[in-house]
């Protein structure tokens, strides 16, 4: 019975080419977009929960109360894991992780830079990464030894052992490698290469014992069966018990949500990258969907040509249940070859998607569950796009068939087709809208002053070479023509490294605990930087030897702390007393897209780590960055000079929108092409059903353009129903967007007007070729027969 049901399928759709290929690619397309989001929403949903104990290892996190709002963060000091483990029976094991620097690896002439972190040997045991050679657990318990990733060990030794070797790290500390373990793979959101014992921190006393410093992540796990509700009620005060924050509250977050349910908002959980993947793959769905509806539309519009043959095959005793199936056969046929085309397009497409994204994503054609799965996806999607077809045309009576009544409605078919259409449309004014609001808010805050000049500017990490030879490697380079200005700094000037609620000043009341961001600069920040002075002057110990207690602020600081004249007022931080000596514009360091925040700029009383250099405008980077390059290797011999553009790390912070604009952007294209693919097929068909009346118009006097103005109303009053539809929607799902950045624009009227405007001259040019060609056909031609 199949074989005979593929059999008349097959002939069906050859007999109708044209509508089988409409089909066939608006399907293939949609079936591509949907495997692609698919295999992206595997991989983010797999991150970090491959690891053998996932389901009872956590991360630790942390709540307190400032001005009324609660601040999540997963901070910790140096003594809170082992107190942690010693207080806590349910406790199995703990890790603290450092996110510092890139770190410098020597290995005789051979250096660079690698992402290390100091650990504890629990980290291993949490987390399910392969060893290859030693043990990294035991490795981990002695301070002189290092364990190194399967490609560090190989960038360092060559094909050589690494075993037993000794690697210098900074210039200043040997390991002997102890474990060389396979490289983390891309599922995980841990970027290291090298792991180093946290012991070698705590034996040369780098990590202390003060509860206020926030410089490590800690991760715990529990002991099996421990309940996690249970173990945060009694873990809640654990802060507060062991130091005088007594307004810091802990618990526990599982790690296998971290990463998709990171973001928190008054001490909750509220979501995190879980919605843009959840948006997508409801937009890959709709994809889909919209091509689903092609084959619906275009199935139901060949009602009438098809009416007959379920007359004849009823007549001839064929039951509706053998109908239906005949229908889901052809409709799981096209599938199936929609689905080969599907493979073809994501094979073409496959390295650039995961450039799109940002992620190593696996090849699923080597999967073999893949496969399994796609013999369901096909007969899934054949039959739900084949249903409403299959049972429609099966349930017409012969009776009905043979008394011409099909012919007798309206010329655009059935409701239910013409609602289809409107979803298509009011789907693509709504992912058009949706594109262009994306593309203005990210055009409004690329566009923000950030208060500093970030192009000609570079900063590179201060190596202890570089911090023994400090002013001579700066007056060197401020010697050279081509460097303008230089400045070291306590972090880079894209990111903010250090904050604190407990700074002091005269007048401020001691409730008042805002949270204030550290910078830290030797001289000529403001000029370095292409800040704005507004006040005041700015930090130089090199002609002010005082200024190594000397701050600036910048507005928003002002602000905050109260100071109408801020110059000459002392700021209390920890046991350094700062002297105001000037105000700057407000400037941004972190996200574009947050709210100004108060910094203290401070003189040198804390380490320096990075310095900056503003190039001479006008200069060619290619020899300035050389003549930079040979004074560093003066200064700082043997290690590589690897700096980094301040313009280039900003325009990092925007990666994550501009991938979610890419990706709409796609997906929107898609929607559109298949949507016009659609209309162009049902205006063909209606144009081709209506040849005789259009012929008798013309005999009649009906000029060229009255013809196609009759035949393209009918679908254009649909598209313009879709824009109604639409721009409410798109209002009411992008405000929601937009609320979600602190700075951000707002939506312009026009965008829907000109979103409105676009889809309706999209759907009437897709529409007007047919009706064109059928106003242009001789009548005499058409009615010859009559």
């Amino acid at each position: 019975m199949w074989k005979n049901y593929l059999k008349i399928a097959w002939r069906n759709i050859t007999r109708s080419k044209g509508y089988a290929f409409i089909n066939i690619a608006g399907l293939g397309i949609g079936m591509a977009a949907s495997i692609l989001i698919l295999i992206w929403v595997q991989f983010e949903m797999s991150v970090d929960r491959f690891h053998e104990n996932s389901d009872r290892v956590y991360a630790n996190w942390r709540n307190a109360e400032m001005q009324g709002e609660v601040f999540t963060w997963d901070y910790t000091p140096a003594p809170y894991a082992p107190a942690m483990k010693e207080q806590f029976p349910e406790v199995e094991e703990v890790a603290r992780i450092t996110e510092w620097d890139q770190q410098l690896l020597t290995v005789g002439e051979n250096n660079f830079y690698e992402e290390a972190t100091f650990t504890d040997p629990g980290f291993f045991k949490m987390f399910s990464f392969e060893a290859l050679e030693g043990d990294p657990v035991a490795a981990l318990t002695e301070p002189g030894n290092i364990v190194l990733t399967e490609s560090v060990a190989k960038k360092l030794f060559g094909d050589s052992p690494a075993m037993g070797k000794t690697v210098n790290v900074e210039k200043q500390l040997d390991f002997e490698v102890k474990a060389v373990i396979k490289d983390l793979p891309e599922n995980t959101d841990f970027p290291f290469t090298v792991f180093l014992p946290f012991k070698k921190l705590e034996a040369m006393g780098w990590a202390d014992d003060y509860w206020g410093n926030n410089s490590y992540r800690t991760f715990t796990m529990l002991n099996e069966g421990t309940e996690l509700a249970s173990f945060n009620q009694k873990f809640i005060d654990f802060t507060a018990k062991n130091s005088e924050m007594d307004e810091v509250s802990d618990f526990l977050f599982p790690i296998r949500d971290l990463h998709l349910y990171s973001k928190f908002e008054n001490g909750k959980s509220v979501g995190g990258k879980i919605e843009m993947i959840r948006m997508f793959g409801i937009v890959s769905i709709i994809v889909l969907l919209i091509a689903a509806i092609n084959f619906v539309n275009l199935s139901t519009a060949q009602s009438d040509r098809r009416s007959k043959e379920v007359g004849i095959r009823k007549i001839s005793g064929a039951g509706k249940g053998m109908l239906v199936g005949q229908f889901l056969a052809e409709s799981v046929l096209i599938a199936l070859a929609a689905y080969l085309l599907a493979i073809f397009i994501v094979s073409l497409s496959f390295s650039a998607f995961k450039d799109l994204v940002g992620q190593e994503l696996e090849n699923p054609f080597t999967q073999p569950y893949f496969w399994g799965i796609s013999v369901v996806y096909v007969f899934i999607t054949g039959i739900l796009a084949g249903s409403y077809p299959a049972f429609l045309l099966s349930s017409y009576k012969p009776a009905v068939v043979f008394k011409s009544k099909m012919n007798s409605k309206r010329s655009f078919g059935l409701k239910p087709r013409e609602v289809l259409v409107v979803f298509q449309f009011a789907v693509v004014v709504t992912l058009i809208s949706c594109v262009w609001i994306v593309q203005d808010q990210m055009t409004f805050v690329q566009n923000r002053d950030l208060g500093i000049t970030k192009e000609n500017l570079i900063f590179h990490t201060v190596t202890q070479n570089m911090r023994d030879n400090k002013a001579a490697l700066r007056n060197e380079l401020l010697a050279l023509p081509e460097v303008a200005e230089v400045s070291y700094t306590f972090s880079p000037l894209t990111n903010i490294h250090s904050d604190t609620d407990g700074m002091e000043w005269q007048g401020k009341d001691p409730e008042f605990r805002p949270m204030i961001s550290r910078m830290g600069t030797d001289a000529n920040l403001v000029k370095t930087a292409g800040m704005e002075l507004v006040a005041g002057r700015d930090i130089d110990i090199y002609t002010f030897p005082g200024d190594s207690l000397s701050a600036l602020v910048n507005e928003k600081a002002a602000e905050i702390m109260g100071f109408e004249d801020p110059i000459g007022q002392v700021i209390k931080d920890d046991s350094y007393e700062f002297t105001i000596v000037g105000v700057v514009k407000d400037f941004i360091m972190e996200s574009p897209f947050d709210d100004v925040i108060p910094i203290l700029v401070m003189g040198p009383k804390r380490n320096l780590n990075f310095i900056h250099i503003r190039f001479a405008a006008g200069r060619d980077y290619s020899s300035s960055l050389a003549s930079v390059e040979t004074v560093f290797n003066k200064f700082n011999p043997d290690s590589p000079f690897e700096y980094k553009f301040v313009d280039q790390e900003h325009a990092q912070k925007f990666s994550s929108q501009e991938r979610t604009a890419k990706l709409t952007s796609l997906f929107t294209g898609l929607a559109v092409m298949i949507s016009c693919m659609g209309l162009f097929g049902l205006a063909t068909f209606i144009a081709e059903r209506r040849k005789k009346e259009i012929s008798v118009r013309k005999v009649m006097g009906a000029s060229v353009s009255s013809v196609v103005g009759l035949i393209s109303s009918e679908f254009t009053k649909l598209v313009f129903i879709s824009v109604i539809i639409g721009i409410p929607a798109t209002w009411y799902f992008m405000s929601d967007w937009l609320e979600t950045f602190a700075y951000r624009t707002s939506i312009d009227w026009t965008v829907f007007l000109w979103t409105g405007g676009i889809t309706l001259l999209i759907a009437l040019l897709t529409v007007s070729s047919q009706a064109i060609k059928a106003a242009l056909v001789n009548p005499a031609e058409t009615l010859k027969s009559e």
